[in-house]
């Protein structure tokens, strides 16, 4: 069994991941951009389709739409999460209104 068989079976094995909220954004990370350029996958294919997806500008809402009969997104996305090949867009610091103080 190679190591990434074993790291995914551990990452199922954790639990169920916390509901994603639809308007969350994932980015990938430096690992993730180099395995989306790997010509032999380390990941399964299913995974692969989902990194393959996240560019940092869609929400899981649109995920969700692009991918409308993947069972287990939240769970993909979750493990690749946790896998450290993608990670949440920082939320914007609420600035309030602009103009005169």
């Amino acid at each position: 069994m190679s190591s990434i068989d074993t790291l995914l079976r551990q990452l199922a094995s954790a639990g169920e991941p916390a509901p994603l909220h639809e308007a969350l954004v994932f980015l990938k990370t430096r690992l993730g951009r180099e395995e989306s350029r790997r010509a032999e996958a380390t990941i399964p294919r299913r995974l692969r389709t989902v990194l393959a997806l996240v560019d940092g500008r869609r929400s899981v809402q649109v995920l969700r739409t692009l991918l409308h009969s993947y069972r287990g997104l939240d769970d993909a996305l979750d493990m690749l999460h946790k896998m450290g090949l993608i990670e949440p867009l920082p939320e914007r610091w609420d600035l309030g209104p602009t103009g005169s103080d």
